[in-house]
C-alpha cells in the first residue's frame, strides 16, 4: 500500500546515531484485550527508541506488568500490559509488514489492529506551567521533549463500549498505572492507536529570565560524549491570544541572550538543529513565578467541646481543634497593568458565554409571577434542542407526566432515545392534597398509574417520539436526591446538567441550572440504576 512509506522514512531519519540520541533497541509497551478463545486486540502501543541494551535479541521473553482484568462491558474479555524489548531493525520490519496488508507484530505476537493512518510527525516538550496531554502515556518525558509518530485507528469499531461509559476507560487506566506510570483516562483518541516516541537525550535545554525581566538566557547542556552541533531557537510570548514578542536566534551551541521575557506572559520556545533544520528540543509555555501566598495555621491551645448527634441518633461529645489561619504574600503585589484589566474582562465574557450557553444560569422568581418559570422552562428545551439529538436522560425523584411533556416532548430529533426516571415520590408541595381524609373516600391512584393516565391523556400521536419511562419501587434500585438532564451519547462525550430543583420547580423558588464538571460519571450513574430497574413493575410508560 506505501502508506507507511514517509513515517518509516521519517523514523530512520530521526533514529539516526547520534543524532538525537544512540538508540540501539526499542522498549515496546502494548495494552493488550483478549477475548475468550480470541486473537490479542491491540488497545494501545507505544514503542519507545531506547539506549542502553545493545545486546537485544528477537527472542527476548515478554515481561507482563501486573495483572490481568476485566472490565465491565467486555464479556469475556481480559485487559494485560505486555513490556519486550526489541532491537530497532524489529520496529521498522513491524511497520513494513503493516503496510503490506500484514499484521501488527514488533514483539513477535501478532496483534490485532484497525485501519491505521498516519498522523503528521509531532514533537512533544515537557510538561510545564501547562501540561502536555500526551505525556500521560509518553515515556519519561521530562527533558528536551520527544519527536513523535503515530498511526491513529480512524474507527475504533471494538472500543465502542468504551465510549457508550467513560469509566470503563477510567477503570483500565487505573488498572493500568498501578503497574506501569502512564495514564490514559482522558485520551480516550487514542484507543486502537500505535505511538512511536523518539526521545532527545544529546542534550537538555534551560531557559531562565534575567533578574530585570528584560530578557531570557538560553542555556544548552550537552550530554557526555554527545557532538555538540550549531543550534537555532526561536521563542515568542502571547498576550490575549496576540504575539506580545518574538525574537530569533542567530546559530549557537552552549549559551544565547534572547530580547525575550517571561517576566509577564509566558514563553514558549523551539530548538533546531541547524545542520539537519530539525527540532532538537522544545519548551511549553512557561511563566514566571512573580508571587506566592502562604497560608500559616498557628493552633490554640484550647479546643471547641460541644455535643452533637451521631449517625444512630444519639448525643455524644464531639472536640475540633482550633487554629488562626493567617495568610502571607511573597512577592510583587499585583499591579493594575493591562493584563489585571484583561483578566476582569475575561470575567464578564466568562459570565456572557456561560448564559447564552446555559452553562451557568441564575433563576430568582417574584411572588405571582411566573415569568422566571417560563424562562427555566425555555432554557431546558434549549438544551434538549441543542444536545439531544442523539438522546437524552432526565433524572427527578419527583418527575410526573406533566414534567416530561414540558421538557423532554420537546426534543424535534425523530427517534432520539429519551429516557425519563423519578422515585415515584409525589412532589412535597401537592403529596398533602393526596391524602384521603381519615375514613372519607376511596385512596388517591398510585403514582406510577395516575402518571401513566396523563402521559395517555396527553401524549398526542408520539411522531417521531421513542421516550422511556420509569420508577424506581421494590427491591431493586437504590434512592436519590439530584435532579440531571443528561446527554449521555453527546458527539464529545457525555454531557450533564444540574438542574438545581426538579422539574415541577423550575423557576418557581431560587435555583441554579449549571453544566456539571464530571459528566461521564454522572451518566454512568443513571445508567447503573436504569439498567437495576428492568422488570415491568418499573416501567410507567413507553412511546411505542
Amino acid at each position: 500500500m506505501d502508506r507507511l512509506h514517509d513515517t518509516r522514512a521519517r523514523l530512520r531519519a530521526l533514529s539516526a546515531p547520534g543524532l538525537f540520541g544512540d538508540y540501539d533497541h526499542v522498549e515496546l509497551i502494548e495494552l493488550v484485550g483478549t477475548s475468550k478463545g480470541g486473537k490479542p486486540l491491540n488497545v494501545l502501543s507505544i514503542a519507545v527508541l531506547s539506549e542502553g541494551r545493545p545486546d537485544t535479541g528477537e527472542a527476548e521473553p515478554h515481561e507482563f506488568l501486573g495483572q490481568r482484568v476485566k472490565i465491565d462491558g467486555f464479556k469475556g474479555w481480559s485487559f494485560g500490559v505486555v513490556r519486550t524489548f526489541r532491537p530497532f531493525a524489529a520496529l521498522d520490519g513491524a511497520l513494513a509488514s503493516l503496510d503490506r496488508g500484514g499484521p501488527w507484530d514488533p514483539s513477535g505476537n501478532p496483534l490485532i489492529v484497525g485501519d491505521l493512518w498516519p498522523e503528521p510527525p509531532m514533537f512533544a516538550p515537557p510538561d510545564s506551567t501547562a501540561a502536555v496531554p500526551l505525556n500521560g502515556v509518553l515515556r519519561n518525558n521530562f527533558w528536551a521533549g520527544s519527536h513523535v509518530l503515530r498511526l491513529t485507528d480512524r474507527e475504533k469499531v471494538p472500543f465502542k463500549p468504551f465510549f457508550d461509559d467513560r469509566r470503563r476507560l477510567q477503570a483500565l487506566s487505573d488498572a493500568v498505572s498501578s503497574s506501569i506510570p502512564i495514564a490514559f483516562a482522558g485520551l480516550s483518541d487514542l484507543l486502537g492507536d500505535v505511538i512511536v516516541q523518539i526521545p532527545v537525550t544529546v542534550m537538555v535545554p534551560s531557559i531562565k529570565t534575567s533578574p530585570d525581566g528584560r530578557v531570557s538566557d538560553v542555556r544548552i547542556t550537552w550530554r557526555s560524549g554527545a557532538r555538540k552541533r550549531p543550534l537555532k531557537i526561536a521563542a515568542r510570548g502571547r498576550f490575549d491570544h496576540l504575539l506580545a514578542e518574538a525574537a530569533v536566534s542567530s546559530e549557537f551551541q552552549d549559551t544565547f541572550r534572547l530580547p525575550v521575557s517571561n517576566h509577564d506572559e509566558p514563553l514558549e520556545a523551539e530548538i533546531l538543529d541547524a545542520e539537519v533544520d530539525d527540532l532538537i528540543g522544545a519548551a511549553a509555555s512557561t511563566s514566571l513565578i512573580k508571587r506566592i501566598e502562604i497560608r500559616m495555621n498557628i493552633i490554640r491551645p484550647e479546643p471547641r467541646r460541644f455535643v452533637y448527634p451521631d449517625v444512630d441518633g444519639q448525643r455524644k461529645a464531639g472536640q475540633v481543634r482550633v487554629v488562626d489561619s493567617r495568610l502571607h504574600s511573597v512577592g510583587e503585589a499585583p499591579a493594575q497593568d493591562a493584563s489585571y484589566w484583561q483578566e476582569r474582562r475575561t470575567d464578564l465574557e466568562e459570565k456572557r458565554h456561560l448564559a447564552e450557553t446555559r452553562r451557568f444560569v441564575q433563576y430568582r422568581p417574584v411572588p405571582g409571577c411566573l415569568s422566571e418559570r417560563e424562562r427555566a422552562l425555555s432554557d431546558v428545551r434549549f438544551l434538549i434542542e441543542r444536545h439531544g439529538s442523539m438522546g437524552a436522560d432526565l433524572w427527578d425523584p419527583y418527575l410526573t407526566g406533566d414534567d416530561i411533556l414540558a421538557t423532554l416532548f420537546w426534543c424535534d430529533v425523530a427517534g432520539a432515545p429519551l429516557r425519563a426516571l423519578t422515585d415515584g415520590r409525589d412532589p412535597p408541595a401537592s403529596s398533602a392534597n393526596l391524602q384521603a381524609p381519615p375514613g372519607v373516600g376511596a385512596a388517591p391512584m398510585p403514582f406510577p398509574q395516575r402518571q401513566r393516565s396523563v402521559l395517555e391523556r396527553d401524549k398526542g400521536n408520539c411522531q417521531g417520539l421513542r421516550l422511556e419511562y420509569r420508577t424506581r419501587r421494590g427491591p431493586k434500585g437504590w434512592a436519590f436526591h439530584d435532579r440531571f438532564l443528561i446527554f449521555p451519547n453527546a458527539e464529545r462525550g457525555p454531557k450533564a446538567w444540574s438542574l438545581g430543583t426538579s422539574v415541577n420547580s423550575l423557576g418557581r423558588a431560587h435555583h441554579i441550572l449549571h453544566e456539571v464538571a464530571n459528566p461521564a460519571l454522572i451518566s454512568g450513574a443513571f445508567q447503573d440504576l436504569w439498567d437495576e430497574l428492568d422488570e415491568p413493575d418499573h416501567l410507567i410508560w413507553r412511546s411505542w
